[in-house]
């Protein structure tokens, strides 16, 4: 009986090991503001946005612009463009771990004291008049390139509407002024607000690639705090060779209560120092692609030039097999950490 015992207690801090091995240095940063306010407040919270996001396609581009060349002739324009994608993700792997943290989440919140506001509550708020609601299970492209996200079952959150690309709308001030003003108009509620970012790829950089276009991508599946998306910008008026869009995300976990100016006086935010990487789910992975520049230099003969005018362009795709239940598996870890920390700096304080 005793030998059971001991092995049990071996395969379960075996599972604890392995589990703890999948995760990278975890340093995030928790702002705390206005903490004795917080003792006073209404002990309710509304959850207005909880969405767990996940990059599964990358595509990236270098383009080399051609010309005149010093001492006469001329080169053409090049362009490289790469790009990595996942596959064998099934989504109903990352609902169910959504669903999951979001059930863990209430679950801290009501154990410590506070009443969760239903979304039809804050649909009557003047704030919310004429926005659109949306309600999870689902996984549906973000409006971000190559980027989907999660909304977990039994939640509902109101937004504005969405651009032609897919983005949602949004003010310059929305992080701050819309969940001041939706405490307000909710009698001093706690707002809480989950956005989690997970990317799979970087990109490299060659700085001695001469007359040529050049991408390097490579993979590191992390959550990442303040980040810029990029990606090849496609059509537009105003749209340039070799032009990108750029998205700036953060990851975060933030209470916001009361009102006072353009924010709230009582405020907890909880994100990264650094990346926290989620290992042992992808393989290092690299893709390369590459484009010298076309040339022609005059001859003495004639002065006449042959060259393919033509511009070049240079693709290299890779897809990436993953295994989906280690994936999702992943994500709910790093994710759990993130909202235990931001959670428990809101709990204590009251």
């Amino acid at each position: 009986m005793k030998a059971k015992i001991i092995l049990i207690v071996w395969f379960a801090m075996l599972s604890i090991s392995a589990q703890t091995q999948i995760l990278g240095d975890f340093k995030a940063k928790t702002s705390e503001m206005g903490k004795g306010k917080l003792k006073k407040a209404p002990k309710k919270i509304y959850i207005a946005s909880f969405n767990v996001n996940f990059e599964i396609y990358k595509e990236a581009l270098d383009y080399k612009r051609g010309g005149s060349m010093l001492g006469g002739g001329s080169r053409s324009d090049a362009s490289a463009r790469a790009a990595l994608g996942l596959s064998g993700i099934d989504v109903a792997d990352i609902q169910s771990k959504t669903n999951q943290l979001y059930k863990e989440f209430i679950a801290q919140l009501t154990a410590g004291g506070l009443e969760i506001i239903l979304p039809e509550i804050a649909g009557k708020t003047n704030l919310y008049e004429g926005w659109e609601k949306s309600t999870g299970p689902f996984v549906l492209e973000s409006g971000l390139p190559g980027v989907l996200f999660c909304v977990p079952e039994g939640h509902s959150q109101y937004y504005r509407g969405t651009k032609k690309n897919g983005k949602v709308k949004k003010g310059m001030l929305d992080d701050n002024l819309i969940p001041a003003k939706l405490s307000d108009q909710m009698d001093d509620a706690i707002i809480a607000n989950v956005n989690l970012y997970f990317m799979f790829s970087e990109e490299g950089n060659d700085l001695f690639k001469g007359n040529a276009a050049k991408v390097k991508i490579f993979t590191n599946l992390r959550m990442v705090g303040d980040y810029v998306v990029q990606a090849p910008k496609e059509g537009g008026f105003l749209s340039l060779k070799g032009a990108e869009s750029n998205d700036r995300i953060s990851s975060g976990v933030t209470f916001h209560q009361g009102k006072k100016g353009l924010g709230s006086p009582v405020f907890f935010g909880t994100n990264l120092k650094k990346p926290l990487e989620v290992e042992g789910v992808l393989k290092k992975e690299k893709v390369v692609a590459y484009q010298k520049q076309g040339s022609s230099v005059p001859t003495s003969f004639s002065g006449v030039s042959y060259m393919d005018t033509a511009d070049r362009f240079s693709k290299n795709a890779k897809w990436i097999e993953v295994d989906s239940k280690k994936y999702a598996e992943g994500l709910y870890m790093a994710s759990k950490k993130m909202l235990d920390t931001g959670t428990k700096s809101l709990l204590d304080n009251l």
